[in-house]
């Protein structure tokens, strides 16, 4: 008695399944654009682009000026309300806005060593979609800043 009633709830699913393949299975043919793995882009590690520069930046700090330190990466987050630019790898965060046109201005400014204000800016240009280039600016030092999505 118990195989019979396995085997007949057995083809009511089997037939629920068919019934579900033959009403949505043709739609899926239609699918416009779905070429390839679909999940290829979404398991890269790539970081992509939802909303305008929003997301997370890394990249290049190179000094121009002999005298300012060794080359470092940078890490900027952009937000909805502006930007976090870490550029030496520390506790120095550059907090700025970001216009409309791509331009990035930041500054951070703190006491150093013997009472001094010390300032650093942060002048940046959203090249392209996926690229960000800059200006960084102490007092006597400046780096070239280069940035992409990471």
């Amino acid at each position: 008695m118990l195989w019979g009633q396995s085997t007949r709830l057995r083809v009511r699913k089997g037939f629920r399944l068919a019934a579900w393949v033959a009403s949505v299975g043709p739609m899926l043919i239609y699918l416009p654009g779905c070429s390839g793995d679909l999940s290829e882009n979404l398991q890269s590690g790539q970081v992509l682009a939802l909303h305008g520069l929003q997301g997370r930046w890394v990249g290049s700090v190179v000094p121009i000026d002999p005298g300012c330190g060794s080359p470092t990466r940078g890490l900027m987050s952009i937000g909805e309300n502006g930007f976090g630019f870490d550029p030496f790898q520390s506790t120095a965060v550059i907090r700025g806005e970001v216009g409309k046109d791509g331009r990035l201005a930041g500054s951070l400014a703190r006491e150093g060593g013997e009472h001094r204000s010390l300032a650093i800016t942060f002048e940046g240009l959203a090249a392209t979609p996926d690229a960000i280039n800059g200006t960084l600016q102490s007092s006597r030092c400046h780096w070239a800043v280069a940035l992409h999505r990471g």
